[in-house]
């Protein structure tokens, strides 16, 4: 009997169905906003610190431009690279304290940590002056 019911009003029970959806998406959206609104969201993470909702980023954060010189980037700098994090970061300015400059983009693989995988995502993000 249902069956028959769901057949004769097929189009009818999709409608329905699609309207309680988008009105339960609909609720949890609202309540995600407003929940924002007063504070109560998790912390959102970006390069590697930690802030919470409402809370303003770090003064010291810089607007960098691509390609980045490996060779005179500051560990902030380097940490906008994908795939290279604050100890990453940190890693290649002490290989570049430890060793002199790059003298080509590949040598950033010597860096501990930075195999052919990470280079590769990093290849056309940097160059080496």
């Amino acid at each position: 009997m249902l069956g028959d019911l769901l057949e004769k009003y097929q189009s009818t029970a999709v409608l329905v169905l699609s309207v309680l959806i988008l009105f339960g998406s609909g609720i949890s959206l609202g309540l995600g906003i407003s929940q924002l609104k007063r504070g109560g969201a998790s912390p959102v993470q970006y390069s590697g610190d930690v802030i919470s909702p409402g809370e303003n980023l770090p003064a010291s954060t810089v607007e960098i431009s691509f390609p980045l010189n490996i060779n005179t980037a500051s560990a902030e700098e380097l940490n906008a690279l994908p795939g290279i994090g604050p100890a990453k970061a940190a890693a290649i300015v002490s290989y570049r304290k430890q060793n002199g400059p790059f003298r080509a983009k590949e040598d950033l693989q010597q860096v501990s940590g930075i195999g052919p995988a990470t280079f590769a995502n990093l290849e056309s993000f940097i160059v080496v002056k």
